[in-house]
Protein backbone atom coordinates (compact mmCIF):
# COMPACT_ATOMS: atom_id res chain seq x y z
CA UNK A 1 0.00 0.00 0.00
CA UNK A 2 3.14 2.32 1.09
CA UNK A 3 4.37 1.91 -2.34
CA UNK A 4 1.52 2.58 -4.43
CA UNK A 5 0.81 5.86 -2.17
CA UNK A 6 4.81 6.76 -2.78
CA UNK A 7 4.29 5.87 -6.98
CA UNK A 8 0.85 8.17 -6.53
CA UNK A 9 2.66 11.20 -5.01
CA UNK A 10 5.12 10.82 -7.50
CA UNK A 11 2.56 11.23 -10.40
CA UNK A 12 1.20 13.77 -8.87
CA UNK A 13 3.81 15.83 -8.89
CA UNK A 14 4.42 15.39 -12.17
CA UNK A 15 1.12 16.01 -13.35
CA UNK A 16 0.90 19.60 -11.54
CA UNK A 17 4.08 20.12 -13.37
CA UNK A 18 2.87 19.34 -16.82
CA UNK A 19 -0.36 21.36 -16.41
CA UNK A 20 1.43 24.20 -14.79
CA UNK A 21 3.80 24.25 -18.07
CA UNK A 22 1.18 24.23 -20.15
CA UNK A 23 -0.29 26.71 -18.44
CA UNK A 24 2.76 29.10 -18.62
CA UNK A 25 3.55 27.95 -22.43
CA UNK A 26 -0.41 29.28 -23.75
CA UNK A 27 0.36 32.19 -21.95
CA UNK A 28 3.55 32.90 -23.61
CA UNK A 29 1.80 31.99 -26.80
CA UNK A 30 -0.99 34.67 -25.94
CA UNK A 31 1.45 37.32 -25.83
CA UNK A 32 3.41 36.76 -28.41
CA UNK A 33 0.95 37.07 -30.67
CA UNK A 34 -0.89 39.84 -29.13
CA UNK A 35 2.12 41.42 -29.81
CA UNK A 36 2.87 40.33 -32.94
CA UNK A 37 0.21 42.65 -34.42
CA UNK A 38 1.80 45.81 -33.09
CA UNK A 39 4.28 46.54 -35.70
CA UNK A 40 7.19 48.76 -34.14
CA UNK A 41 7.19 52.57 -35.11
CA UNK A 42 11.38 52.18 -36.37
CA UNK A 43 9.93 50.27 -38.99
CA UNK A 44 12.99 47.31 -38.39
CA UNK A 45 12.28 43.82 -38.92
CA UNK A 46 13.71 41.18 -36.64
CA UNK A 47 16.96 40.48 -38.48
CA UNK A 48 17.49 43.94 -39.63
CA UNK A 49 17.43 44.62 -35.96
CA UNK A 50 19.40 41.98 -34.84
CA UNK A 51 22.25 43.12 -37.08
CA UNK A 52 22.02 46.68 -35.87
CA UNK A 53 22.53 45.38 -32.55
CA UNK A 54 24.77 43.05 -33.06
CA UNK A 55 27.22 45.82 -34.72
CA UNK A 56 26.13 48.19 -31.70
CA UNK A 57 27.06 45.33 -28.93
CA UNK A 58 30.31 45.01 -30.53
CA UNK A 59 29.58 41.02 -31.62
CA UNK A 60 30.11 38.59 -33.63
CA UNK A 61 27.14 36.09 -33.16
CA UNK A 62 25.89 35.04 -36.21
CA UNK A 63 22.10 34.98 -37.49
CA UNK A 64 20.35 31.49 -38.01
CA UNK A 65 17.36 30.81 -39.34
CA UNK A 66 14.71 28.10 -38.10
CA UNK A 67 11.26 26.68 -39.30
CA UNK A 68 9.08 26.55 -36.49
CA UNK A 69 7.70 30.01 -34.74
CA UNK A 70 8.71 30.60 -31.02
CA UNK A 71 11.77 27.87 -31.58
CA UNK A 72 14.35 30.65 -31.16
CA UNK A 73 17.11 30.37 -29.53
CA UNK A 74 21.06 31.02 -29.13
CA UNK A 75 23.71 28.39 -29.37
CA UNK A 76 27.03 29.64 -27.52
CA UNK A 77 28.85 27.10 -29.03
CA UNK A 78 28.42 28.46 -32.28
CA UNK A 79 27.83 32.06 -31.22
CA UNK A 80 24.54 31.76 -33.31
CA UNK A 81 21.00 33.20 -32.35
CA UNK A 82 18.76 31.24 -34.66
CA UNK A 83 15.03 33.32 -35.08
CA UNK A 84 12.01 31.41 -36.62
CA UNK A 85 11.17 33.33 -40.04
CA UNK A 86 8.07 35.08 -38.87
CA UNK A 87 10.97 36.80 -36.45
CA UNK A 88 13.16 37.56 -39.17
CA UNK A 89 10.28 39.09 -41.15
CA UNK A 90 8.06 40.65 -38.85
CA UNK A 91 8.48 44.65 -37.52
CA UNK A 92 6.57 44.12 -34.42
CA UNK A 93 7.14 44.23 -30.99
CA UNK A 94 7.28 40.58 -30.42
CA UNK A 95 9.77 40.24 -32.99
CA UNK A 96 12.19 42.86 -31.71
CA UNK A 97 11.77 41.79 -28.09
CA UNK A 98 12.92 38.30 -28.87
CA UNK A 99 15.47 38.78 -30.98
CA UNK A 100 16.72 41.46 -28.44
CA UNK A 101 16.41 38.60 -25.79
CA UNK A 102 18.37 35.83 -27.57
CA UNK A 103 20.85 38.74 -28.10
CA UNK A 104 21.24 39.69 -24.28
CA UNK A 105 22.07 35.63 -23.97
CA UNK A 106 24.97 36.83 -26.47
CA UNK A 107 26.07 39.50 -24.55
CA UNK A 108 26.31 37.45 -21.58
CA UNK A 109 28.38 34.67 -23.24
CA UNK A 110 30.86 37.81 -24.45
CA UNK A 111 30.87 38.70 -20.61
CA UNK A 112 31.57 34.95 -19.70
CA UNK A 113 28.54 35.29 -16.97
CA UNK A 114 28.33 33.17 -14.10
CA UNK A 115 24.93 32.64 -14.79
CA UNK A 116 25.68 31.63 -17.99
CA UNK A 117 28.56 29.30 -17.12
CA UNK A 118 26.35 27.57 -14.43
CA UNK A 119 23.54 27.30 -17.56
CA UNK A 120 25.87 25.69 -20.18
CA UNK A 121 27.25 23.24 -17.16
CA UNK A 122 23.67 22.36 -16.50
CA UNK A 123 22.50 21.75 -20.15
CA UNK A 124 25.10 18.80 -20.29
CA UNK A 125 23.76 17.45 -17.20
CA UNK A 126 20.21 17.84 -18.44
CA UNK A 127 20.78 15.81 -22.37
CA UNK A 128 22.26 13.48 -19.48
CA UNK A 129 19.09 13.13 -17.47
CA UNK A 130 16.68 13.24 -20.58
CA UNK A 131 18.46 10.66 -22.60
CA UNK A 132 18.26 8.17 -19.46
CA UNK A 133 14.57 8.76 -18.50
CA UNK A 134 12.96 7.55 -21.33
CA UNK A 135 14.84 4.29 -20.60
CA UNK A 136 13.79 3.88 -17.13
CA UNK A 137 10.62 4.88 -17.61
CA UNK A 138 9.43 2.32 -19.97
CA UNK A 139 11.60 -0.64 -18.19
CA UNK A 140 10.23 0.91 -14.74
CA UNK A 141 6.74 0.81 -15.76
CA UNK A 142 7.34 -2.81 -17.82
CA UNK A 143 8.26 -4.28 -14.57
CA UNK A 144 5.43 -3.26 -12.68
CA UNK A 145 3.67 -5.86 -14.42
CA UNK A 146 6.16 -8.68 -13.83
CA UNK A 147 5.77 -11.15 -11.51
CA UNK A 148 7.94 -10.70 -8.79
CA UNK A 149 9.52 -7.24 -10.50
CA UNK A 150 6.99 -4.68 -8.72
CA UNK A 151 9.76 -3.53 -6.33
CA UNK A 152 12.44 -3.78 -9.21
CA UNK A 153 10.10 -1.72 -11.68
CA UNK A 154 8.89 0.96 -8.57
CA UNK A 155 12.68 1.58 -7.95
CA UNK A 156 13.34 2.36 -12.00
CA UNK A 157 10.40 4.81 -11.81
CA UNK A 158 11.70 6.72 -8.77
CA UNK A 159 15.14 7.14 -9.95
CA UNK A 160 14.17 8.27 -13.26
CA UNK A 161 11.77 10.99 -11.82
CA UNK A 162 14.16 12.02 -9.44
CA UNK A 163 16.65 12.58 -12.24
CA UNK A 164 14.28 14.91 -13.44
CA UNK A 165 13.34 16.53 -10.39
CA UNK A 166 17.15 17.10 -9.48
CA UNK A 167 17.44 18.48 -13.52
CA UNK A 168 14.58 20.70 -12.59
CA UNK A 169 15.36 22.24 -9.73
CA UNK A 170 18.91 22.89 -10.77
CA UNK A 171 17.70 24.86 -13.95
CA UNK A 172 14.98 26.80 -11.40
CA UNK A 173 18.47 28.53 -10.28
CA UNK A 174 19.68 29.65 -13.56
CA UNK A 175 16.15 31.47 -14.16
CA UNK A 176 17.78 34.61 -12.96
CA UNK A 177 19.75 34.16 -15.87
CA UNK A 178 17.09 34.41 -18.39
CA UNK A 179 15.74 37.52 -16.13
CA UNK A 180 19.57 39.01 -16.71
CA UNK A 181 19.18 38.11 -20.82
CA UNK A 182 15.55 40.33 -20.74
CA UNK A 183 17.35 43.38 -18.22
CA UNK A 184 19.94 43.47 -20.94
CA UNK A 185 17.49 43.37 -24.02
CA UNK A 186 15.26 45.86 -22.07
CA UNK A 187 17.85 48.56 -21.58
CA UNK A 188 19.13 48.35 -25.01
CA UNK A 189 15.79 48.83 -26.99
CA UNK A 190 15.30 51.37 -24.46
CA UNK A 191 18.55 53.37 -24.59
CA UNK A 192 19.17 53.38 -28.33
CA UNK A 193 15.54 54.03 -28.97
CA UNK A 194 14.62 51.39 -30.91
CA UNK A 195 11.84 51.21 -29.17
CA UNK A 196 9.08 54.62 -28.12
CA UNK A 197 7.62 54.62 -24.28
CA UNK A 198 4.31 52.96 -25.28
CA UNK A 199 6.33 50.14 -27.46
CA UNK A 200 8.49 49.88 -24.18
CA UNK A 201 5.48 48.59 -21.96
CA UNK A 202 4.09 46.06 -24.14
CA UNK A 203 7.80 45.03 -24.76
CA UNK A 204 8.42 43.99 -21.36
CA UNK A 205 5.77 42.11 -21.03
CA UNK A 206 6.92 39.84 -24.34
CA UNK A 207 10.56 39.80 -22.90
CA UNK A 208 8.86 38.62 -19.27
CA UNK A 209 6.91 35.82 -21.03
CA UNK A 210 10.43 34.61 -22.18
CA UNK A 211 11.48 34.25 -18.97
CA UNK A 212 7.97 32.05 -18.27
CA UNK A 213 8.89 30.27 -21.82
CA UNK A 214 12.19 28.93 -19.77
CA UNK A 215 9.90 28.25 -16.58
CA UNK A 216 7.58 25.96 -18.92
CA UNK A 217 10.55 24.23 -20.54
CA UNK A 218 10.90 22.51 -17.41
CA UNK A 219 8.57 19.92 -18.30
CA UNK A 220 8.55 19.87 -21.80
CA UNK A 221 10.76 17.21 -22.26
CA UNK A 222 8.58 15.16 -20.30
CA UNK A 223 5.09 16.64 -22.07
CA UNK A 224 7.23 15.18 -25.33
CA UNK A 225 7.52 12.09 -24.13
CA UNK A 226 4.25 11.18 -23.31
CA UNK A 227 3.16 12.79 -26.50
CA UNK A 228 5.57 10.45 -29.12
CA UNK A 229 3.97 7.51 -26.96
CA UNK A 230 1.01 8.24 -27.70
CA UNK A 231 1.33 8.49 -31.52
CA UNK A 232 3.20 5.24 -31.27
CA UNK A 233 0.14 3.62 -29.37
CA UNK A 234 -2.52 5.35 -32.18
CA UNK A 235 -0.30 3.98 -35.10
Amino acid sequence: MIKLIILGIIFLFFLIGIIFSLKSYKNMISVYNLYDNEFVYCGLTGYQFAVFAIQRLGLKTRIGQVEKDLEDCYIPSKDVIFLSKRTINSSSVSSICITAHELGHAVQNKKQSGLFVLQQCLNVLGKVSLALFPILLVTGLVLLFVPDKFDLGLVLLIISFAMQVIVMLLKIFTIPMEMEASKIAYNFLKENGVLVDDELKHGKKVLNSAIGTYVASLFMPIIKFFRFLNRIFRS
